[in-house]
């Protein structure tokens, strides 16, 4: 597997980009992605693909470069030939300023940016002629606009909680909306506007997405990692793992590739 990751933190679009990546997976005909919880922009700079989204049982063909949101259950990619994708984290409450949607539009689908903004074919254009991971990068620092910073601090931070992959999950909803400053009913109306789910959902998801980093990151059993991550016990941790993805979390375990969220085959 190729995988790599830039931060864009010293650029000029570091405050709604978290991370451009790139994946070059050798020799895979199918892939299931899990439930990331990130909003992000892909370009697919190979053959075509196809993939069975949450709650859908016919594939479809990807268009060359989309947007996706918060997927609720694992989405099963094929692949007919080679595969290159290239994608750009955001920041959720930034999306509206770049595309001029909302990340809740794109809740377990994808979009063609080049029907939100027509320069994106010339983009996906570009990144396909590039040579290197780095000059990919370039294009995107030197394309993508600067923006102003969107709505007030306390969204910021909202987002960042559930964005940011090293942060541990609040440990409950009151304790959220303390941190946040926001009522519960306040935070439920951003996490619907902004995910399209409820905070009570966005919050497991965020202790789920906890779990799979913490099973990459250490060889601690699967009790452990289901208390650390803030579930009541395993059981718990196991029924919701099973619910969002289709299949347990020891099968996960033993089956994990390099690439934490992904599986191939």
């Amino acid at each position: 597997m190729k995988a790599r990751v830039h931060i864009p933190v010293h650029s000029a679009i570091g405050n709604y980009v978290t991370a451009i990546w790139e994946t070059v997976p050798p020799g895979v005909s199918q892939e299931s992605i899990l439930p990331k919880a990130v909003v992000e922009l892909v370009f697919n700079l190979s053959d075509p693909m196809q993939g069975i989204l949450p709650h859908q049982h016919i594939a479809s063909t990807a268009p060359n470069c989309f947007v996706q949101g918060l997927n609720t259950h694992t989405v099963h990619v094929q692949y007919s030939g080679s595969q290159h994708l290239f994608g750009i984290c955001l920041q959720p409450h930034m999306m509206k300023a770049l595309l001029g949607i909302l990340p809740s539009e794109c809740k377990n689908t994808l979009i063609d940016l080049t029907l939100l903004q027509p320069s994106f074919k010339s983009l996906w254009h570009q990144l396909n002629e590039a040579v290197s991971f780095e000059a990919r990068v370039r294009i995107i620092e030197n394309s993508f606009p600067v923006l102003a910073q969107q709505d007030c601090s306390r969204t910021k931070y909202f987002c960042d909680v559930f964005s940011n992959s090293s942060a541990y999950p609040p440990d409950s909803i009151d304790s959220l909306s303390k941190q946040v400053c926001y009522s519960s009913r306040q935070l439920n109306r951003k996490a619907q506007s902004l995910f399209g789910v409820s905070t009570e959902e966005l919050l497991l998801h965020k202790k789920f997405r906890t779990a799979v980093t913490l099973i990459h990151g250490n060889k601690k059993s699967l009790t452990d990692i289901a208390y650390d991550a803030g579930f009541y016990d395993q059981a718990h941790f196991c029924r919701i793992f099973k619910n969002f993805t289709g299949f347990t979390a020891k099968q996960y375990q033993l089956n994990k590739s390099e690439l934490p969220f992904h599986l191939f085959s």
